[in-house]
């Protein structure tokens, strides 16, 4: 038979676990808005059961009460990756969708006041003028509406290239962003390396981790692979129960590199396009090769030499370039052409009528044209009242010219903008799509995850009643124990005394 005192220590064991599980969910429940928070759960276990003989033919195991096991995160490590691989696509593709957007403003196409239309009021101020060449009004108009037409190009150039100074200072910012959280998940990686082999699952510090890691996903791509302590490898699994220190690996051209190294503790850094990997490996990074995010939409928009050439690449520098194509090969042009004729005085059209043609930031209205209206050459034949000089300056319009900017063709300088326009407008459209797109299944994997791991409050409220009635229950079997124990120990034995 059992002793009576063992009824009296399976309620207090319940007791006892109880209480703790209540403590995990008042905890839970308290953290309901802390962002990163994954709710924890006292996995219970029945205590070591004891043989007993019944009396009859068989004997059973009899419990002995309840035990928590372990407090544990709730966790899951394939949606955590899933969210992850989604909230870098997003932050790549929405880098790239604010960048277009700026740009898009910057061109202000189509409008009244872009490059568009300011070339079309220069070509009909010279058709007018074509019609009335002696007229002081029609040649001042002329020379208004080309320095529009030039600080037009100046504008455009200037705000752009301050934009992709802006975009390249974020980028420093980001590379120093990857740089900290990386060191960060290293430290955090060497405390819990510290804690687990006590026996402790320090649930803190995993989510700590975790939400370094989900800010690294915004910047870069990534593996996080647990480590596995017997060989010094590190393997990959699907256990939802944190497994100690990780490694951060990212793949450059096929081949994987650490940059965290969860058993040594080492950690690598990037410098511009230079990366160090964890081993102290040095691996030079292009716009293809780089990992993907939003320190890669970065470089993609404003632009990197990254093969020391010279020449550098990205879409901001891109439509500098085309903007100083078709600024340099209008303005050449059109001084060839106004060469060709003649001044209101009649004498050959020596001056310009363009200087600073080498880039769209310089070109402007010539000091000479500045100072003289009738340095317009607008006569072919010197007479006052020949416009047939002004007439082929505004056939020009239509005039073929040889780019080599981005859309390398023989076309007019209208249409050549167009296509470069058109180009901008199909790649800014392609990135807003894919932003939303990317944004609704990052949102959805974050749903999945949020419904694993974040706090429910009517689900802690269900558990927090169900363990305040165990707990009462055991306190209520408590009671009926002792009062089996006061009958034994004082109400037994007393009869003949």
């Amino acid at each position: 038979m059992g002793s009576t005192f063992m009824g009296l220590e399976t309620a207090r064991r319940s007791l006892t676990t109880h209480q703790w599980a209540l403590q995990a969910t008042g905890n839970n429940v308290a953290n309901a808005s802390n962002p990163g928070y994954s709710r924890q759960r006292l996995s219970l276990g029945m205590t070591e059961q004891l043989s007993v003989n019944f009396g009859g033919t068989k004997a059973g195991q009899f419990g002995t009460g309840v035990r928590g096991e372990t407090l544990a995160r709730i966790r899951d490590l394939m949606i955590d990756q899933q969210y992850r691989d989604e909230s870098v696509k997003n932050a790549y593709y929405a880098t790239k969708e604010a960048a277009f957007g700026r740009m898009e403003d910057i061109v202000n196409e189509p409008s009244e006041t872009g490059l568009a239309k300011s070339l079309d009021l220069f070509w009909a101020s010279l058709q007018d003028l074509s019609v009335n060449p002696d007229d002081a009004g029609a040649r001042s108009v002329v020379r208004q509406r080309a320095m529009t037409l030039a600080e037009t190009f100046n504008y455009m150039s200037s705000s752009l290239q301050k934009v992709q100074a802006d975009l390249a200072s974020e980028g420093d910012v980001v590379v120093k962003k990857v740089n900290d959280l990386m060191t960060k998940i290293s430290q955090v990686n060497r405390q819990i390396g510290d804690a687990e082999p006590l026996g402790v699952l320090p649930n803190e510090l995993y989510d700590e981790r975790d939400r370094y890691m989900d800010e690294l996903a915004q910047y870069m791509d990534f593996t996080r692979v647990p480590v596995d302590y017997t060989n010094g490898e590190s393997r990959g699994n699907s256990q939802k129960v944190a497994e100690g220190r990780i490694d951060i690996i990212v793949s450059i051209n096929g081949v994987d590199h650490k940059l965290v190294d969860g058993i040594n503790g080492t950690v690598g850094s990037f410098d511009g396009l230079d990366m160090t990997d964890a081993s102290g490996a040095d691996v030079a990074l292009t716009h293809a090769t780089m990992p993907n995010g939003k320190w890669k939409a970065l470089v993609e928009m404003y632009g990197t030499d990254t093969a020391e050439t010279g020449s550098v690449n990205g879409v901001y520098a891109t439509m500098l370039k085309d903007l100083d194509e078709m600024a340099g090969k209008f303005a050449s042009a059109f001084n060839t052409a106004h060469s060709n004729n003649m001044d209101a005085k009649g004498n050959a059209g020596t001056a310009n009528f363009f200087e600073g043609t080498a880039s769209a930031s310089t070109i402007k209205v010539s000091d000479a044209v500045m100072n003289n209206l009738d340095l317009i050459a607008a006569s072919q034949d010197g007479n006052i009242g020949d416009g047939s000089g002004a007439l082929a300056l505004a056939n020009l319009k239509s005039a073929t010219l040889s780019f080599d900017g981005s859309v390398q063709t023989d076309t007019s300088v209208g249409k050549y903008y167009q296509n470069v326009i058109g180009n901008m407008a199909v790649a800014a459209d392609q990135s807003g799509r894919l932003a939303k797109s990317t944004f609704a299944l990052m949102a959805s994997s974050d749903q999945r995850r949020q419904a694993v791991s974040a706090v429910s409050l009517d689900e802690e409220m269900t558990m927090m009643i169900q363990y305040q009635h165990a707990y009462n229950a055991a306190a209520r079997n408590i009671t009926a124990v002792d009062e089996m124990l006061d009958k034994i120990i004082n109400g037994m034995g007393v009869v003949g005394r």
